[in-house]
């Protein structure tokens, strides 16, 4: 301990300014009565709730989740109709209220134990909600979060009032002291404050401290003390209920992340992101600095948990961490739990009973005080670009940075993660394209560094059916597959094209000279002519399946993202910057650019069968639309500034839907003309998105796996 500081809390008196809002919101699609309900399958997962009433565990985290259990076994989504990241859930007393808190003002209201949420209206927030307390002895909920926000509601979390203030920064915690019933307040600039009249004034103090000022995150209650905790190895103590603070700097930079008290020896500690634990026996003055080393490394320590049955303590980190010590936090043994998955933290249910969860939706349980350990669910928090449904059938493959690839046999509700032996696994590809290859027999992916690799069981086993080191700089952005020829053939950035007619077992690699690269491409089935384009307007064509390949003069310098072939009028399509749109009707070898209608880029094209429509769209939310097979198009307008990305037809009743950045989800029911916004659960990117034909249910895939269940909708 280097220094230490009385302070005593500045009175500054707070009061309430009043308003209050409510709003309720409907979808009505009347042109389709179809529905759907989305669920976002790999959130990441930050907090947790035991509510003994009703025995059921609470895991929150990004893009609206919820989840629950009363069995820790089988998860359930609660029905939360937000897509915001949600930062902390709190109960009353009895169980029988809860309150969920999120960015953008998100506030979120339970009667049933956490099943169902009524959103509730704070007008245009621009705050986020950073923590909630209920104060069980006057029936008050609190609320606080940046831009200096403090909420009260006294009508059991129904309505809520702001406090008219000076502040300006982030409060980041609440906490009720359990002794005094005094709610506690930290935040930013080391404030940290202190309530007895229920939250309805505050008293405030600005914790004296070198530069950089830090925060105060998190208040504890240990014995007869609280601690704050902060970063820079600073933290607070208070011996009076919270009224007075003293300052406290072990030095370094950590950021304290937990805190616990171990009873058998009296001990003190607490926990940071840098590896280190900082305890205090009983009796003593001073903190001993302790560095938790498993195999050799220090990781981020997320969560601090005493157990009772095994009498000792048991950290949970980052890179699997798990470790216990039985002798007050001195010494500390490696735990097993079969993965290097990072835990968030840890929730604790009764004696020996632990959760962990954290990011791409990880859950591991242990009944037995952390001795052994199952998983629930995997940790999926990939970055996927592609996804395939296999015809006639409820399974699933994905593919994305990393070399990952992901399968689901149950339409996307479960996934599980395929091994894939790289030649090089230092440097796994990633896999931007995926496609079954025309005789559905086989599964192929590519990507860069020069990677092909293939699948004949539906995407359980992967081969390696080409790769070239990361040193001759070869990336994959595209295949094509040509079902007339029985043919496939992956684009190479910088020319070297490869084809296959064995459904991708070998490849021959064929060179086209060029100083651009290529990205993207199409297939004109009727005429087996593939086409490629890319950088500054430059477009190849391939009557051969790809072994031979001549350049065609596109008109323009413009980078050319998409293409598109309208296979009833043999005509193709490149799209580009700036708006431009190029149409052939000679197979690609003359191009003539036709008025887009914006001056936006576009990236894709896509075709209405029933009414023979073409629809084009890219950055910005921009999209176009032809009725004359591409001679002239008409700006439609989407609703949206995000990028679209993909464009698919809905099953059964031919609606078009188009997916992008920003979780935005566009349907269709009039052939392009107008659109309307299904809600996602997210609002993370997607990059590409598949229907079960079976079941019309739609899987997206990008930053986030958002899986939309399909439904008739209720007759109005």
């Amino acid at each position: 301990m280097r220094s230490k500081e009385l302070l005593a809390c500045a009175r500054t008196l707070l009061f309430i300014a009043i308003g209050c809002g409510t709003v309720s919101a409907s979808a009505d699609d009347r042109a389709a009565p179809i529905t759907y309900s989305a669920r976002i399958i790999n959130p990441k997962l930050t907090g947790s709730l035991y509510e003994p009433n009703s025995r059921t565990l609470l895991l929150w985290g990004t893009d609206g989740t919820i989840l629950y259990s009363t069995d820790t076994s089988r998860w359930h989504y609660a029905d939360t109709s937000a897509d915001a990241d949600l930062t902390r859930v709190a109960s009353d007393a009895s169980g029988k209220v809860l309150i969920a808190v999120g960015e953008r003002g998100t506030l979120l209201r339970s009667e049933d134990a956490g099943r169902r949420w009524q959103a509730l209206s704070l007008g245009a927030a621009d705050f986020d909600l950073r923590a909630v307390v209920h104060h069980a002895l006057s029936g008050a909920w609190i609320a606080a979060g940046t831009r200096g926000t403090i909420l009260r509601s006294v009508d059991g979390g129904k309505t809520w009032l702001p406090l008219s203030n000076q502040l300006n920064l982030t409060l980041e915690t609440l906490f009720v002291e359990p002794s005094s019933g005094a709610i506690l307040i930290g935040g930013e600039a080391g404030l940290i404050g202190r309530s007895t009249d229920a939250g309805v004034s505050w008293h405030l103090t600005r914790v004296k401290m070198q530069d950089p000022v830090t925060p105060v995150t998190a208040i504890h209650a240990l014995e007869s003390e609280l601690i704050a905790t902060s970063a820079l190895g600073r933290f607070l103590i208070s011996t009076d209920r919270g009224e007075t603070w003293r300052l406290m700097s072990m030095g370094g930079n950590a950021y304290f992340t937990d805190a616990a008290r171990d009873p058998k020896f009296h001990a003190l500690l607490l926990a940071s992101h840098t590896g280190d634990l900082f305890r205090r026996g009983r009796g003593e003055d001073s903190w001993e600095k302790i560095e938790l080393l498993i195999d050799g490394q220090k990781r981020f320590v997320s969560a601090l948990r005493y157990d009772a049955p095994s009498q000792s303590l048991i950290a949970v980190g980052h890179h699997g961490l798990a470790a216990r010590s039985t002798d007050g936090g001195l010494q500390w043994q490696k735990i097993a739990t079969g993965s290097n998955t990072s835990m968030e933290s840890l929730a604790q249910i009764g004696a020996g009973h632990f959760v962990g969860y954290g990011d791409g939706g990880y859950i591991v349980t242990s009944a037995d005080s952390g001795k052994s350990w199952r998983r629930v669910s995997p940790e999926l928090s990939l970055n996927l670009r592609e996804i395939v449904a296999l015809p006639e059938s409820d399974a699933m493959v994905a593919s994305g940075e990393l070399g990952s690839i992901l399968r689901s046999k149950d339409s996307g509700q479960t996934w599980e993660s395929i091994e894939v032996a790289y030649p090089n696994m230092n440097t796994p590809p990633n896999l931007r394209s995926l496609v079954i290859d025309p005789s559905n027999k086989a599964l192929v992916a590519a990507g860069a560094p020069g990677t092909i690799v293939r699948s004949e069981d539906g995407g359980t086993r992967w081969q390696i059916a080409h790769w070239t080191p990361l040193e001759k700089e070869e990336a994959f952005p595209w295949i094509l597959s040509d079902p007339r020829r029985q043919s496939l053939a992956v684009v190479e950035a910088r020319g070297s094209i490869y084809s296959s007619r064995d459904t991708g077992r070998t490849w021959q690699r064929s060179k086209l000279e060029t100083d651009r690269e290529l990205w993207q491409g199409t297939v004109a089935a009727n005429t087996s002519t593939l086409l490629i384009a890319g950088q500054r307007g430059v477009a190849a064509r391939s009557t051969d399946g790809g072994r031979q390949w001549q350049l065609v003069d596109t008109g323009t310098d413009e980078d050319l993202f998409g293409s598109h072939t309208a296979e009833r009028s043999n005509t193709m399509f490149l799209l580009g910057g700036k708006g431009t749109l190029l149409r052939s009707t000679d197979a690609g070898l003359k191009w003539r650019r036709v008025a887009s209608g914006t001056e936006r880029s576009l990236r894709r094209m896509f075709h209405d069968p029933k009414s023979n429509a073409l629809v084009a769209f890219g950055e910005y939310g921009s999209i176009v639309r032809s009725t004359d097979n591409g001679e002239s198009w008409q700006a439609i307008d989407s609703g949206t500034e995000a990028e679209l990305r993909k464009g698919l037809l809905e099953p059964d009743t031919g609606a078009l839907v188009i997916v992008g950045q920003q979780g935005t989800i566009l349907r269709s029911a009039d052939a392009g003309k107008t659109w309307e916004r299904i809600p996602s659960h997210t609002r993370r990117h997607f990059r590409s998105a598949v229907f079960n034909s079976r079941s019309g249910d739609l899987v997206l895939v990008g930053e986030r796996v958002a899986r939309l269940s399909r439904t008739s909708a209720t007759s109005h």
